[in-house]
């Protein structure tokens, strides 16, 4: 079977960008028997992939992102000759004349619209996102709430949505090495001991009471928070009047290089993610891989993904966010039971099931 891939997200730090890269990744070291042309909408990305006998790498050119889906990759498909087009991001061209497969990555447009400022981009998803689980031959869905919420939502058949759960690399472990460790502890000025947050500058992040429940905690003991993820740095001037005078205590290191993110994880007493309506949560699972319990939000799949290796919170309610980091930061024998079940836990998400998953439905449509 020829396969294509839109890859016009794969250089994305977060999020998709972290999915596809390894996705991809994985794909083509397992499967030597289709033939896939790799679809780059950046020339820079050209060789990412390079060598395998059964790869082709090609740039198409556009001048917006709906030109390159809707217009550009309809000829792209009958001029290579392919059996099924795949995105791993949540749009299909419409007019392919292949079998078609996509990823979605959450409904939060459907259910926390209020979350978006760009109102534009909004009424595009709601227009466009039924046009194109209708077009896709198969959905592959990041959790089981994501699945259950366009099922729910939009109406799409159970059995078109695949539910298969992302993963996370093997730099993502429990690292030994103390001097390594220590050279990461002075090169970030890292604190003894903190809480760590891996998030970006998005509201749907919920940095408002993520900061208030640090704030309560810090009234009540001495503790410390390192805030990392692209734009963090700029919540520096959103702290809260109560919690400013912790100022000191808060450290936003804004993006850190992968390959320095493990060390980060293995340092810190525990993870604070209490995003509102998070889809699937890859930190958490690098978190667990590190053997750094999570404290999560009960909204959206990250209980789902934590499962018992974290404690679960209101998102709502910092008291109660502040009362399980208190517990996490103060209690040993609670951190190492945690660390020990997040270590387990993190087994069920790896980039080679996820792509052993995949190819599977991949093949089904052959």
């Amino acid at each position: 079977m020829r396969i294509g891939i839109m890859l016009r997200n794969v250089a994305e730090r977060q999020g998709t960008g972290i999915y596809t890269r390894n996705l991809v990744r994985e794909l083509l070291r397992q499967d030597q028997e289709n033939e896939y042309v790799l679809f780059y909408s950046n020339p820079d990305d050209l060789g990412r992939y390079a060598g395998p006998s059964n790869v082709t790498e090609t740039v198409v050119t556009a001048p917006i992102k709906l030109a390159w889906d809707q217009c550009r990759m309809p000829r792209e498909v009958k001029k290579n000759g392919l059996d099924l087009l795949f995105h791993p991001k949540f749009t299909l061209p419409l007019f392919a004349s292949c079998k078609t497969v996509m990823s979605i990555h959450g409904a939060s447009w459907f259910v926390h619209p209020e979350l978006y400022a760009n109102k534009l981009d909004l009424a595009y998803i709601k227009a466009c996102m039924p046009l194109y689980c209708r077009k896709a031959d198969a959905i592959l869905s990041n959790s089981q709430l994501t699945t259950d919420d366009f099922v729910r939502i939009l109406k799409v058949p159970r059995e078109k949505i695949h539910t298969i759960y992302l993963g996370t690399n093997e730099s993502f472990r429990v690292i030994d090495d103390k001097a390594a460790l220590e050279e990461a502890r002075k090169k970030y000025k890292l604190p003894d001991k903190f809480i760590l947050s891996v998030i970006r500058y998005d509201p749907r992040k919920n940095f408002e009471n993520l900061i208030r429940a640090f704030g309560i905690l810090r009234n009540r003991i001495p503790c410390k928070l390192v805030a990392t993820g692209v734009g963090v740095e700029k919540y520096r001037d959103e702290l809260p009047e109560e919690v400013r005078p912790y100022a000191d205590d808060i450290t936003f290191l804004g993006w850190v290089e992968p390959d320095d993110l493990p060390m980060l994880y293995n340092l810190a007493r525990c993870k604070f993610f209490p995003s509102v309506y998070e889809e699937f949560g890859i930190p958490t699972c690098e978190a667990m891989a590190c053997g750094c319990p999570p404290v999560v939000s009960k909204t959206g799949a990250l209980p789902e993904i934590a499962g018992d290796a974290g404690l679960i919170v209101d998102p709502r309610n910092p008291e109660e966010m502040a009362d399980a980091l208190e517990k996490l930061y103060t209690d040993d024998e609670l951190q190492s039971k945690l660390a020990a079940r997040s270590l387990e836990r993190a087994k069920l998400f790896t980039w080679t099931r996820c792509a052993e998953s995949t190819l599977k439905v991949l093949n089904s449509l052959a």
